[in-house]
């Protein structure tokens, strides 16, 4: 590779933030990259990544970080006072000045974080350019983030429980609404509602990449003269459940870069040591199958009494949906618990691209993991495994594979193995997506998008007829894992969501499969809930219930 990355803490205000830095070996400009809020970070972070790794070829240093009280970095979301966010952006800033104090600065950011960032070039002069991805007012955001809590009532209840007008009530009253999982604050809703684009102004040159969302946001920054290609449109990647393939987008901004964020001579840094320890957390790489795999351990304050491995799905990072498993491995640590959380290859922020992962590779990256756990904990210290969706498959290969070191298996929306599946799942999810464009169709919007020719109809096949499939070696390879498991004789507990579509299916097949076989095992529902259990309440219940089955309760 042409760079090294490196993972550490960034201090800022006094907590600490998760952030990387990927350093090329000679570094003609930086680049700092704001993410959006909440949970539109995760679907940030790939495409961040990939960005960041074509940047380094070109000489320029990128540095990655979570905003406090997201992703892997310290503080409760719905506690943080709102300037947290500015004050972060500031310090990533001023961190990158310092490391490189001679060379262009820019900044990109996505969606809420592209306002964030143009607020920041405009107090900053030593930032030269800026990169707008999507941005979003903040009322706009909000006004989306109560659209898709009415639209996943619907999914659970029925019907939408509040309206919008409900919501915002209950928030000028001070109370807090859950969205998507997050906690939204009195405060951090009064916050959204002035984060305005109006109110940044147009210094050094600008490129607005809109993609065809948001439109009106992002006229304000074309019409005060920031370049942009209208022409260039991209789905909305950071909600799509999946991997996107965002080549166009990335090489765009890479060669707008190159010419506007490079300078003629290299820097000589002046680069901080990078801490990558505190007292609560620890980041560490492995080496696994010709790739580095990136990780983070969530530390007990005691020698650990037991070790939990955390294994996330086919799309997702370590930190889990909504930053599930960070709260919950954080939760285990008050217990004594030692937990390791991994990105699997081509996830997070682990080598690879997304073409590299596999089952079977995503259980290679497992099996290191795990030999990694058991090396940092006492002899007779129990080892349990927590994973979620395609992670759990990858959990009872892990289990098959090593029945006496694993004691327990914690399973959340575990997706049927081999023939365990109900051939309708696959069905099933080409009915759902035809569902969803034929609302689509409904409305006027859409319609005025065929007309000019702007609707992408070949990602509309791909959602339609290339969802997640297997073939039929794949689905003999899981065979031939559950013939292994079927000796696993330590406890397991599969929990799944109410309204989820495939839990029906999945709970049968698990649990014929485990009775047959005199494996121990539990399972419980939580009502209404969906796949990833975005909801406060549900979380509460899952974590609830997980604990309990962890703890031998």
């Amino acid at each position: 590779m042409n760079y090294t990355q490196h993972a550490f803490f960034l201090l800022s205000g006094g907590r600490a933030l998760s952030a990387t830095c990927l350093l090329p070996h000679q570094t003609f400009g930086t680049l700092l990259m704001i993410p959006p809020l909440a949970e539109e970070r995760k679907g940030a972070l790939p495409v961040f990544t990939n960005l960041a790794r074509q940047l380094a070829a070109q000489g320029i240093a990128s540095l990655l970080f979570d905003f406090s009280g997201c992703g892997d970095s310290q503080g409760d979301f719905e506690e943080l006072p709102p300037d947290r966010f500015d004050l972060d952006c500031e310090n990533a800033s001023n961190w990158l000045a310092d490391a490189f104090p001679s060379v262009p600065h820019a900044v990109l950011g996505l969606r809420t974080g592209a306002l964030l960032a143009n607020r920041l070039a405009d107090r900053h002069p030593d930032i030269t350019a800026r990169v707008l991805w999507s941005p979003v007012s903040g009322a706009d955001f909000l006004r989306q983030l109560f659209q898709r809590r009415m639209v996943n009532d619907m999914v659970a209840y029925g019907k939408a429980r509040e309206s919008r007008a409900a919501l915002e009530a209950r928030l000028k009253n001070g109370e807090s609404v859950d969205l998507d999982g997050y906690l939204l604050s009195a405060p951090l809703h009064a916050w959204l509602q002035a984060l305005e684009p109006a109110a940044a102004g147009s210094k050094g040159p600008a490129l607005v990449l809109a993609g065809g969302h948001d439109e009106k946001t992002a006229a304000a920054f074309t019409d005060a003269g920031a370049a942009s290609n209208p022409a260039l449109r991209y789905p909305p990647f950071w909600n799509t459940v999946g991997h996107v393939d965002l080549t166009p987008l990335v090489q765009e901004t890479a060669l707008w870069l190159k010419t506007h964020a490079t300078g003629p001579a290299p820097c000589a840094a002046s680069l901080p040591p990078f801490p990558s320890a505190t007292p609560a957390a620890e980041l560490a790489t492995f080496a696994s199958d010709g790739f580095d795999i990136r990780a983070i351990w969530d530390l007990p304050v005691s020698q650990p009494q037991s070790g939990v491995l955390f294994l996330h799905g086919w799309s997702g990072d370590r930190t889990g949906p909504h930053r599930l498993f960070t709260l919950f491995a954080r939760q285990l640590t008050r217990q004594g618990a030692l937990c390791l959380r991994p990105d699997f290859t081509g996830r997070g922020l682990s080598d690879g691209d997304a073409s590299d992962a596999s089952i079977a590779r995503m259980a290679r990256d497992a099996q290191t993991a795990l030999d990694a756990l058991r090396a940092r904990l006492p002899p007779a210290a129990p080892i349990a495994v927590v994973a979620i969706c395609s992670g759990c498959k990858v959990a009872v290969t892990l289990a098959a594979n090593n029945p006496q070191q694993i004691q327990r298996l914690l399973l959340w929306s575990a997706e049927s193995m081999g023939s365990l599946r109900n051939p309708a799942t696959g069905f099933r999810k080409t009915a759902n997506a035809l569902t969803t464009y034929a609302r689509k169709l409904l409305r006027p919007e859409t319609w005025k998008k065929i007309l000019t020719g702007k609707v992408q109809t070949g990602m509309v096949t791909k959602a339609l007829v290339k969802h997640e499939t297997r073939s039929a070696a794949e689905a003999s390879q899981e065979d031939a894992v559950l013939k292994r498991f079927e000796s696993f004789r330590n406890p397991i507990l599969f929990i799944f969501g109410g309204s989820d579509p495939d839990a029906s299916g999945s709970l049968a097949a698990y649990t014929r499969f485990c009775r047959a076989r005199q494996i121990p095992h539990a399972a419980q529902t939580i009502p209404n809930a969906g796949h990833s259990f975005y909801g406060a309440d549900w979380t509460r219940q899952l974590c609830e219930a997980s604990a309990r089955f962890l703890t031998g309760n």
